[in-house]
């Protein structure tokens, strides 16, 4: 008696210790918001799945099941509606009579086996005082709980789950060669060819001075941040967004507000009709043909009425800018050509489509020509011009 008292007392001591630590490690926080809920959610699943034993009901099927384990040549039908068809089916039996006994035997084993461990879970569950009948609860209370995780998951056996498994591994490194992740940092890119932050101010000053200034501006691809500087300098609201860390903590250096984040995902994330101007300079060159067309519908989702797009990019109709401009950069994708993106913007529902040719190559490289301006070979010398030297870049404004 004393022994059943001490035991007793020891299980409230553990008890009282477990409540303690366990509204300890809730002062301190350990355990997440909505525990409690989580765990309740748990269980409650586990019993909304749990059936109640009905040992007659076990007892029922084990007797159909006995029945059914009469296995025997005999019972094989030999039915057929083909003509001829009965004895065919006797003759291949008799044929194969070996082998039909050996395949019964073997399946009348089984059924035996599958009748014991049967007859012992009946008996197991109809024992109130059976340890194997507690284990059993707790095992299947486990498997309920997979299969309550999991109710939705594909039903796919463990073949095609490697095989997936091996198809997302191959298609992750080929994901990994084809990124570009390069030692040099896109500062010094910038620098070396881009032109210094003076140039780069003087050049895009004009562009900066089309927007209004008292809604907000997002400069997708802001890079160390000229152009946002620029409408600050003009009063406007301006947010950046870059994805190289390097230039975003740049910029931010310069007391601009820039996300470390792509353009096309924080696009999405803004509200609509939100937005008075969205900026992309040099930028839809390194997108895919999908991004380029879902960033204009974006653009016409997100802008306000009367908002404008301004988007700088290189001239495929200059062949000095293959030459030169653009495959110095081992990121551009493909130039994009601006007929196409003036179809873009039309179709997406702006007006006001505007083009901006801009950047042309130095006189030095120009054909030049002495003499008649009219004359034949001058033309000619023009035409060349045209297709060879055209400027380098081109700005295209569209109006929301």
């Amino acid at each position: 008696m004393a022994e059943t008292e001490d035991a007793g007392s020891d299980i409230s001591e553990l008890l009282a210790t477990l409540r303690e630590r366990v509204e300890q490690r809730r002062a301190d926080g350990m355990y997440p918001p909505g525990l409690e809920k989580d765990l309740d959610a748990h269980f409650e699943r586990i019993v909304a799945q749990r059936v109640e034993a009905n040992i007659d009901e076990v007892v029922e099927a084990l007797g159909k099941l006995e029945h059914s384990m009469n296995f025997a040549m005999e019972r094989i039908p030999a039915d057929s509606t083909m003509p001829g068809g009965q004895k065919l089916h006797r003759a291949l039996a008799k044929a194969q009579a070996r082998q039909i006994v050996g395949v019964l035997s073997q399946v009348s084993e089984f059924a035996g086996a599958v009748r014991e461990t049967l007859d012992a879970m009946a008996s197991a569950l109809a024992s109130s005082h059976s340890h194997v009948h507690g284990d059993l609860v707790g095992q299947m209370d486990a498997v309920l709980e997979r299969v309550a995780s999991y109710d939705r998951a594909p039903e796919e056996d463990a073949g095609v789950i490697a095989d997936l498994r091996h198809r997302v591994e191959a298609l992750e490194e080929a994901e990994r060669a084809r990124q570009f992740n390069p030692w040099f940092t896109n500062a010094r890119f910038e620098d070396a060819f881009r032109g210094s932050v003076d140039d780069l101010t003087d050049r895009y000053r004009a562009l900066a001075q089309t927007f209004g200034s008292n809604d907000l501006v997002i400069d997708i691809g802001c890079g160390r941040g000229e152009f946002l500087e620029l409408l600050k300098e003009e009063g406007i609201a301006c947010i950046g967004v870059e994805l190289d860390p390097a230039l975003v903590e740049e910029a931010r250096g310069k007391g601009l507000n820039v996300e470390h984040d792509d353009g096309l995902a924080f696009l999405r994330r803004c509200d609509d009709a939100s937005l008075a101007g969205i900026v992309l300079i040099q930028v839809i060159e390194h997108l895919s043909q999908q991004g380029i067309v879902d960033l204009v519908a974006l653009a016409r989702d997100k802008l306000l009425p009367g908002g404008r797009v301004v988007c700088e990019t290189v001239n495929p109709q200059s062949l000095y800018v293959f030459a030169h401009a653009f495959y110095v950069d081992p990121t551009h994708t493909r130039p994009v050509h601006p007929a196409y993106l003036s179809f873009l913007f039309s179709e997406a529902g702006f007006s006001g489509i505007k083009i901006d040719w801009r950047s042309p190559p130095p006189d030095d490289d120009v054909l030049s020509v002495d003499g008649d301006a009219d004359s034949t070979e001058a033309r000619n010398v023009e035409r060349l011009n045209r297709l060879l030297f055209a400027p380098q870049d081109f700005a295209i404004t569209a109006t929301r």
